[in-house]
Order: C-alpha cells, then sequence, then structure tokens
C-alpha cells in the first residue's frame, strides 16, 4: 500500500468516523467511536518506512497520547507534511490529521553546493558578520511540486532569516525572519526522574546572546610546563610552572595565545589530563547548533545567561542547544536529550537563584557572568563518561552521559549544584585542587548541593548523588562518610594522609575522600549528634533555621576567609573566625562549630565556662572566676576568652550569673 494512504486506512478501521478531504492536501478524521487502539496497531497501518523518526508525546495534564510522523520521500524530509493522530489516556482515538504530498517530487541529488547557496544569500542579505547554521536538503512543497531544497538559516545578532533555497536553481523559494519574539520564554518538559517541570526559562529563535568561544588555554610554550609527561620533549619531572599574568586582569593569567584564564585552571585537571593542551577544547559559538525554542535562559542577565548544550555520542563534538520544534521538552529520543536537558536547565536555574536570593551572588563568577551546561558528554578526551566535572578554564559545567547503573550525571541536583560551586571557589578562595585544600574544595560544592536541594527538594537529604543512581546508593554521606569509603576523622583507616606528588592515581591527595571529614563537620552543625565522644549542638534546634546559619557561615567563609592552600587546621581557626563576625553575641555556634571540629580530629573541644578544662560547669568554675576578679589569680587567655561567656570582653559578675544558670539549666 502507498505509503500516504497507508496512514489513511486507520479513519476506516471504526464504526463511526467523520471524515473530510481538502483537495487531497490535507485530511482530518474525527474518531468518535468507543473501541480502543493499540500502539502495535498503529505501528501496523503507519508505513514500515522511518517509523524511527515518529515522536510520540504525552501531554501531562490530558494525558492524551500523540503520534506525529513527518512525510519522508527517498529518504529526505517533505517540509511541514505530517501524519498526527491522537489517543485519550485510555487509549480510545480521538483524531486523525495528514498532510502528506502525494505529487511529483525532484530528484534527489542536489546540483548546487552548500558555498553556492551562501552566495545566493549574500546577494540577498547584505551584512557583516554572518553565520549560517542549520543547514539541511528538504523538499518543499511550492506550485504543486515538491522541490529539493536547501533549509538554511542566516544570522547575525541584529537579524536572522530562514531560506528556502531550491538545490538545482538557486531560487529562493521562501524566506522569513527568525526575529518573531522578544526571545525569552517558558517552557516545560520531563527531566531524568520522570517528574514533569512546568517552567522552564527557555529561549525562542536564535537571537539569545553569545556563549563565547569555548576553548581552553593554550598552554604547551616555555613559560608553562607541567609534569605528566604529555608533551614529548618538553617533558622534565623536576619543571615548575611559571605562568605570567601579563595583560589580564587580577586573579587572571595570560596563556600563550594571550589570552586570559583563571589561574584556579592550573589547579585542576585541565592541564596534565593526558593531553598536549594546545588547546584541549576549541568550540567556536557559532558551530553550535539550534532549534525553534533552544534551552537558553535569558529571565535574569544580571545573573547571567544560562546555556544547556547537548554533546550527545561525543566529548565536545557537534554540539547543539537542547532544543524543540515546541516550547515542551519531552521527546524520548535520546539525541535530543530532553530529560537531560531539563534536568540539568532546571537545577541551574535554582542554584543561580540560591546563591542570589540568600548571598547576593550573581552568576559563576559572582559578577553575573554567563553558565554553561554542556549535558551527556561521551567517551572522549580522556574522562570518564560516568562523571561530571568543572572546567575551570573554560568556566563551563560538564556532566557525562553515563550508563549501566547510572542515570545521565546531571540527574541530581545536588550534583549540578556541587559542579556549579567549584566554580564559586575558583573565584573566591581558589582552594587549590589538592591534599586537604583540595578536600575542602570538594566539601565545599557537596556542601552547597546539600543546601539548594534542602531548599527545594523538602529539606533534602544527608547522602550526594543518590539520583544518579538507579540501583541504590550515593557519592559520598554527611552523616556516615565511612558508608562510601570516606573517613570521618583524620585518625580513621579511610584517611590519604599528604602526599607531595598529587595525581589522579592518588586523588590528588585524596580530594574526594578526605572531603568526608569536613562534610562531616556540616551534619554536625546542622543536625547535632555525639562523635568520638564529643556532643555537638546543632546551630539551632530548628533545623531549618540551622540549615541557614550554616549557610551563611559556609558561604562567608569560602568567599571572604579562605586562601588557596589552607589546610584543616587553618581552616578551622578561619571557620571559626566567619562564626564569631557573623555571631558575635553567640556563645553557642563558636562551641558548636568548634566542637563539630574537634570530634573530626581537628582542634580542641570547647566547653564556655569551663575554666578548669574538665568538661564540666560546676562549682569549681564559679570559684575560678570569683578568684579572677578579686585578683587572686590571673586568669589564661584561654581561660579568659572560655570564661567571658557574653563575649563582652571582661570578666565580671554578669559571666558567674551565666555560670550559674548554666549550672541550673536555664540556657
Amino acid at each position: 500500500m502507498n505509503k500516504i494512504y497507508s496512514i489513511i486506512v486507520i479513519c476506516f478501521l471504526f464504526p463511526s468516523v467523520n471524515h473530510t478531504k481538502y483537495a487531497n492536501e490535507h485530511t482530518f478524521c474525527y474518531l468518535n467511536n468507543e473501541k480502543h487502539i493499540s500502539e502495535d496497531t498503529i505501528y501496523n497501518y503507519f508505513s514500515n518506512d522511518n517509523l524511527n523518526g515518529m515522536k510520540i508525546s504525552l501531554d501531562p495534564i490530558t494525558k492524551n497520547k500523540h503520534f506525529i510522523l513527518k512525510q519522508i520521500y527517498n529518504g529526505v524530509e517533505v517540509f511541514g507534511k505530517t501524519a498526527r493522530l491522537h489517543l485519550n489516556k485510555t487509549q480510545r482515538a480521538l483524531s486523525f490529521s495528514n498532510n502528506f504530498f502525494n505529487g511529483s517530487f525532484d530528484l534527489e541529488l542536489p546540483t548546487l553546493s552548500e558555498n553556492d547557496i551562501h552566495l545566493v544569500i549574500d546577494t540577498d542579505f547584505i551584512l557583516e558578520n554572518k553565520v549560517y547554521r542549520n543547514n539541511k536538503i528538504i523538499y518543499y512543497v511550492f506550485n504543486n511540486h515538491a522541490h529539493l531544497s536547501y533549509q538554511i538559516d542566516a544570522i547575525t545578532y541584529k537579524e536572522a532569516y530562514r531560506y528556502i533555497i531550491n538545490a538545482h536553481s538557486g531560487e529562493i523559494i521562501k524566506k522569513w525572519t527568525l526575529i518573531y519574539e522578544e526571545g525569552p520564554t517558558i517552557g516545560e518538559g520531563e527531566n531524568l526522574l520522570e517528574q514533569w517541570v512546568d517552567e522552564l526559562n527557555i529561549y525562542e529563535g536564535a537571537t539569545f546572546s553569545t556563549t563565547g568561544d569555548l576553548v581552553t588555554p593554550y598552554l604547551i610554550c616555555e613559560e608553562y610546563c607541567f609534569d605528566y609527561g604529555d608533551c614529548g620533549d618538553s617533558y622534565d619531572s623536576e619543571c615548575e610552572i611559571n605562568p605570567s599574568q601579563g595583560i589580564c586582569p587580577d586573579n587572571y593569567l595570560e596563556d600563550c595565545n594571550g589570552d586570559c584564564f583563571h589561574e584556579w585552571y592550573l589547579q585542576f585537571p585541565g592541564t596534565g589530563n593526558g593531553f598536549c593542551n594546545d588547546p584541549w577544547i576549541d568550540v567556536q559559538d557559532e558551530s553550535i547548533e539550534y532549534g525553534a525554542y533552544n534551552m537558553v535562559d535569558e529571565s535574569n542577565l544580571d545573573l547571567g545567561a544560562i546555556f544547556t548544550i547537548n554533546s550527545y555520542g561525543g566529548f565536545y563534538e557537534n554540539l547543539s542547544y537542547v532544543n524543540s520544534e515546541s516550547n515542551i521538552f519531552d521527546s524520548a529520543s535520546p539525541e535530543l536529550s530532553h530529560a537531560s536537558g531539563v534536568s540539568a536547565h532546571d537545577y541551574q536555574r535554582k542554584t543561580l537563584d540560591y546563591f542570589w536570593d540568600y548571598f547576593n551572588y550573581a552568576g559563576i563568577d559572582g559578577n553575573g557572568k554567563r553558565t554553561i551546561s554542556v549535558i551527556n558528554y561521551g567517551s572522549g578526551g580522556g574522562i570518564s563518561q560516568n562523571n561530571a566535572f568543572f572546567n575551570a578554564g573554560l568556566d563551563v559545567l560538564s556532566y557525562g552521559i553515563a550508563g549501566g547503573s547510572y542515570r545521565p550525571f546531571c540527574a541530581a541536583q545536588d550534583i549540578v549544584t556541587h559542579e556549579f560551586t567549584h566554580g564559586f571557589t575558583s573565584h573566591t578562595s581558589g582552594l587549590i585542587y589538592e591534599n586537604q585544600p583540595g578536600a575542602m574544595n570538594e566539601s565545599m560544592s557537596d556542601v552547597f548541593g546539600y543546601f539548594v536541594e534542602a531548599e527545594f527538594q523538602n529539606g533534602g537529604d544527608w547522602t550526594e548523588g543518590e539520583d544518579i543512581r538507579i540501583n541504590g546508593g550515593a557519592s559520598r554521606s554527611f552523616s556516615n562518610p565511612p558508608t562510601y569509603g570516606d573517613p570521618d576523622n583524620i585518625n580513621h583507616q579511610y584517611y590519604v594522609p599528604f602526599t607531595s606528588n598529587p595525581t589522579f592515581a592518588n586523588d590528588n591527595g585524596g580530594v574526594h575522600s578526605n572531603s568526608g571529614i569536613v562534610n562531616k563537620v556540616l551534619y554536625l552543625v546542622v543536625q547535632g549528634d555525639e562523635h568520638y565522644g564529643i556532643n555537638v549542638s546543632p546551630l539551632n534546634e530548628d533545623i531549618n533555621q540551622s540549615r541557614y546559619e550554616a549557610a551563611d557561615i559556609w558561604f562567608s567563609w569560602n568567599k571572604y576567609y579562605l586562601d588557596s592552600e589552607d589546610n584543616f587546621v587553618v581552616g578551622r581557626e578561619k571557620m571559626l573566625q566567619t562564626t564569631i563576625d557573623l555571631f558575635p553575641n553567640d556563645i553557642n555556634n563558636y562551641e558548636t562549630i568548634s566542637n563539630a571540629w574537634a570530634s573530626v580530629g581537628v582542634g580542641d573541644p570547647l566547653l564556655f565556662g569551663d575554666l578548669n578544662s574538665d568538661f564540666i560547669i560546676n562549682i569549681q568554675d564559679i570559684i575560678i572566676l570569683i578568684s579572677s576578679i578579686l585578683g587572686s589569680i590571673e586568669l589564661t587567655q584561654n581561660q579568659f576568652f572560655i570564661g567571658d561567656s557574653n563575649m563582652d570582653n571582661v570578666i565580671d559578675v554578669l559571666d558567674i550569673i551565666s555560670l550559674i544558670n548554666i549550672i541550673l539549666g536555664n540556657n
């Protein structure tokens, strides 16, 4: 049976059908019947050719199912010609439409090249700096004949047009503007956890702002060397990186081409990654494909645009903005990566909003820089597709396509926020990615992953990365780090000691493993618990308020206090400094932070009012205070600090009253 008419057969399967046909051009069938129709039946009556191109969509509200099949002739799509069948939620057929073309077709091979078509457009669209995108061969029905044509978009940032040009004669058959909306619009779609997201900030058309070219630094000239042996004759195991700031602003360095990149990039596995970096990644903005509706969020440019880019099947190859023919992103086609796009795009919006709403931190750099998420990268580049990483040379977040028992790595809010927080760290404290500073860096990302997940997912949970695992489990645990092989104390058997030669092979000195120690600190100060015999009270009895106070501490600690090579001991002291600066009249918060660190083996426990260090507040401590006030004894600096329970820098009767209240249980 002819492909066009085989599809029309569906109209006659049922006893009650209203059937109309307009000029052999469009068939409508309203299928008023009680008969159910299965998907197998649909496939049997649709042509067996090109069924892989059938799109099946489910309306999340009505639960109606919609089958859409594009017309294909000799392997070439016919523009705007589709057959559409609609079923209700009980599989009863509702209606069917078809506008397949059944007239004459050109031969399928073009006589003009793509360059010939560019010349045609150059004559019609006289503006410099055009880029051409979305080029493909199609059939376009015009004057009752299907003309083999080029469909191609010509774009500047002022004007943009889609052209249909005859592939044999060069005639411009049709042309229309692509600037038909302001741009930003609202979409919706289904994420990797099969949850429907009602509001996605997307962009209709392609007039959005540029991402900036994705090019990693060029680092193989004499100014740079690194000891991974991947640059041939330049390898020297004793060499040191010796970059210069050159023309670049503070915290940025100049590469061999004179381009600037953030200095934190040198601490991340972006150099010495098994590649001679010349450059490692080089993607020009105009090479990224797009569609009618694109996952580009310009809803709040003060916080930077969000670009969600699909790298399905490769490693920064054949990139496209995650796109759809409508504002609904629910395609099951793996190549389109809609589910991954919905997850990454939605989670990144929530992350940016959280950082702004609570801390007035704008964009990945604090100054409104754009955020780029590359989703579903495949094998290649030496980085596992069962992974996610932040590239500090590009300021880009990347999520592997995964496989086996893993979902794509953008399936989890805490992982998306984790990678973004590496950017936050690179633009603030710059904690280097090795040994204890690197463990605090990794923990910082885990911690903010927890904060953002808790904000948007009913308080969150105490595991990291659980949503990417199909069969359960997680990457790390805050409440009990050893569950996943991480230490919860510097004396734990899983603790990775300092190494003078941090490499990928030793996890750069245990940056992922030892992050469990700082993660445990976060758990204790928010939740409260006894750990290694030390009781840690939560910052607040209300866990939500406790979490907000912890978030304030951790944010300020990273942005304003930490330096790039701080270890755990220095980190603890600076967190205590942060706490007393934020909560100058709250001894309980200071005590909580101090005891949490002590319980993981860093520093000593603290009990305000315990002047004789017997971990009990009693009459003996009061006697010491009275003796100090009377001048019979002189307090040590530590005793003065612990005895000054109201933190007014004076030891007086008010401190005695405070101790009495503690003994009586009044505070």
